[in-house]
């Protein structure tokens, strides 16, 4: 019983999670979203992530790696339309502050960025198979 409890609160957690894995477009043709509520953690990093002056709007960070073991960040903002031309910068303050919290970004990563409303609004991939 004391290993069914804990495998079933993670499958329960994992379904109401509201969070998507798919990385192309929805089932209605429109852009992939995720959930528009980061958990606790994800919003105490991004909170430490604003103080070191990073992007005032910023609502959530989260850090993990897929069941390939390719890091994944996932970034909740309050930007409607994205980072534009200013990506290049905002992407080097993420990973930078990530790096000074202990975040290994040797391998590669994939930076999902999704506004207020769950669209995601970049999709960066610097892996080696993509980075050429």
């Amino acid at each position: 019983m004391k290993r069914i409890l804990p495998a079933f609160l993670l499958t329960v957690a994992v379904l109401l999670s509201g969070c998507s894995t798919e990385t192309g477009p929805t089932a209605a043709g429109g852009p992939p979203t995720t959930s528009a509520s980061p958990a606790g953690s994800d919003t105490n990093l991004a909170a430490r992530y604003r103080r070191a002056d990073g992007d005032p709007d910023v609502y959530g960070i989260k850090h993990a790696k897929n069941r390939d073991g390719l890091l994944t960040l996932t970034v909740w903002t309050r930007r409607k339309s994205g980072y534009g031309s200013g990506f290049d910068k905002f992407d080097e303050t993420l990973t930078s502050f990530l790096t000074g919290t202990g975040v290994s970004l040797l391998q590669g990563y994939v930076l999902n960025v999704y506004g207020p409303d769950g669209t995601r609004l970049h999709h960066y991939d610097t892996t080696r198979e993509n980075s050429s």
